[in-house]
Order: structure tokens, then C-alpha cells, then sequence
């Protein structure tokens, strides 16, 4: 891993640290999360128009001109999208690995000010430590992230087909983890999409299932684990109660909350301390 790259962020915050988030959208259409600490503001993938980021996050009482950095997992459109009209108009700093960059210009939906990091990497903004680590997904150089923010640490991994040792080894011992959910292998298997894509939807570089994100849950359950949140659910081979009921199956020897994030609008702004 390489020296972290610091970016100064808004100066130092007073009293308790706390690290909120708000999923403002997750699926196929666009996918965004908004990720705060006392002395930063940051995203992980844009995949929504600017007029739609600046309504999502006005909702949980934010504002876009406040974005120190964005931060992307990889190039398929529904995550980038929107990043170009936002680098235009705002001038927000980008990081993503170069596959993720080169993929980006290939699918001629190119970005520009951009900076490069590794697949497993770490970047300072503020008092936020983004660490990257490499993801399963039939994308260039695809990554996930865990962000800190002193002893906290929220795991964002979707958009992997499979589990790995380095997923589970660097999701380990979050406090907030979120998770794919992508697909019920039945509503797939019998659903409306051709062959070849539900083949590339449930192969190990596709998407997780319910069931494969329960194993995961399973594995990655901990005492001081505060919330779960399942992502990326398809809305035309998977329903909320069938990913819900897999995860609280799998969490059923602790109460840790699980909410499901929508592509339709935000989630509220949590907070963790």
C-alpha cells in the first residue's frame, strides 16, 4: 500500500468525531453514496445527473458545492454517469484506479482532473482515510472502499460477483458495512433478461445474490457491527423482503439494523460514533 495522499479537507472539527453517510441512490440506474466527517465531504460513484445529485442531496440537507472528492469503484455507466457535468461545473477532485480511467475513455464517457490510485491504495481527505481494494467484476480495474475516519470504519463493496479473502479481509471488523444484494437466483433465472446477460449477471465477476451476500453477512457479523445496508438490488430480479429476509437469517444471532437502499431516493442521513 502507498503512502496516503493527503487533501486538506475543511479544517479541524471540535468535540466527537462521527462519521455520517446517506445512500442517495442504488441500482442500475445510478448509483451514488455521500460520505461526511466533521472535516470532509466526499462520494463514492456518481452515476446520477447533476440536477438529480444536487435534489438528493439537498434532501438529506446537503449541498454539492460542499464535495471535496469523489471517489470511484469502476467504469460501468451506472456509476459514472454524471461525473463529467459535475468535474465541469464544480471542479470536485476524482480518484480512481487508471483501468477505471482508461475504461471510462473507451465507453466514451470520459472524465477529466482526475488522479490515479492504486487497487489497493489509501487517500487522505481530511480526516477521511479512503482505502481501495480490488473487487470480482467483468470492469477494467474495479475496487472497493473502506472509509475511516478515526476508529470508525464504514465497508462500501458492490458490484463483485463473488467473495474473496481480500474482500473479507478488508471488510472485516467495520462498523457499517454495505453490501450488495443484486438478485434472488430464481427471479433471474425465470425473469425477462436474455441469456447471455443473466449468465454475466450470476457469474463470479456479475453481481452477489441474496444468498451469497447472507454467506458474506454470516462471515463478516461482529459484536460492535452497527448497520448493515443492502445495495444495488435489481428491481426486476430481486424484491426488498427476499434480500431482507436472507440477511436477517444470516444476522440472527445479533440485532444489527438492516436497511435497503433504493434507486428511487436517499436513504437519511445515519450517523455512526
Amino acid at each position: 500500500m502507498t503512502k496516503p495522499r493527503v487533501f486538506s479537507g475543511r479544517g479541524p472539527g471540535k468535540g466527537r468525531t462521527i462519521l455520517r453517510f446517506s445512500v442517495l441512490s442504488s441500482g442500475s440506474k445510478g448509483n451514488a453514496l455521500f460520505v461526511e466527517s466533521d472535516r470532509a465531504r466526499i462520494l463514492i460513484d456518481n452515476g446520477l445527473s447533476l440536477r438529480e445529485l444536487k435534489l438528493r442531496m439537498e434532501a438529506v440537507q446537503r449541498n454539492v458545492t460542499d464535495l471535496d472528492a469523489v471517489f470511484i469503484t469502476h467504469e460501468h455507466s451506472d456509476h459514472i454517469r454524471g461525473m463529467k457535468l459535475l468535474l465541469n461545473k464544480h471542479g470536485v477532485p476524482v480518484y480512481a484506479t487508471q483501468g477505471t480511467f482508461d475504461g471510462a475513455r473507451r465507453h466514451h464517457d470520459p472524465f477529466d482532473k482526475a488522479q490515479c490510485i492504486a487497487r489497493e491504495d489509501e487517500v487522505a481527505v481530511g480526516d477521511l482515510r479512503i482505502e481501495s481494494f480490488p473487487t470480482p467484476h467483468d470492469a477494467a480495474e474495479s475496487v472497493a472502499y473502506v472509509v475511516r475516519c478515526g476508529s470508525m470504519k464504514l465497508g462500501h463493496a458492490t458490484d463483485l460477483g463473488s467473495s474473496t479473502p481480500t474482500v473479507e479481509a478488508r471488510l472485516k471488523g467495520v462498523d457499517v458495512l454495505l453490501i450488495e444484494a443484486n438478485h434472488d437466483p430464481d427471479m433471474l433465472l425465470n425473469g425477462s433478461y436474455p441469456w447471455p446477460l443473466k449468465k454475466r449477471v450470476a457469474s463470479d465477476t456479475g453481481h452477489l445474490s441474496n444468498q451469497t451476500c447472507a454467506e458474506m453477512l454470516s462471515v463478516l457479523n461482529h459484536a460492535n457491527l452497527q448497520k448493515v445496508v443492502l445495495m444495488h438490488l435489481s428491481e426486476k430480479n430481486n424484491r426488498p423482503e427476499l434480500a431482507l429476509n436472507h440477511a436477517h437469517r444470516a444476522l440472527a444471532a445479533s440485532p444489527v439494523p438492516v436497511e435497503v437502499a433504493r434507486q428511487d431516493r436517499p436513504t437519511p442521513l445515519f450517523a455512526i460514533q
